[in-house]
């Protein structure tokens, strides 16, 4: 990986957390919970 692929791929991710972030919203315990559980099963998978 060249040096300007390694800044593209850092700005894509830089992108995508800034979207997540804008879309964040407070969770409960248990929806926290339920969502680990979720990727936990499709990391076994």
């Amino acid at each position: 990986m060249t040096k300007k692929e390694h800044k593209e791929g850092l700005k894509e991710r830089y992108r995508a957390w800034q979207e997540e972030k804008i879309g964040i919203q407070r969770l409960t315990k248990e929806e926290v919970e339920a969502i680990l559980k979720e990727r936990r099963a499709k990391k076994e998978k």
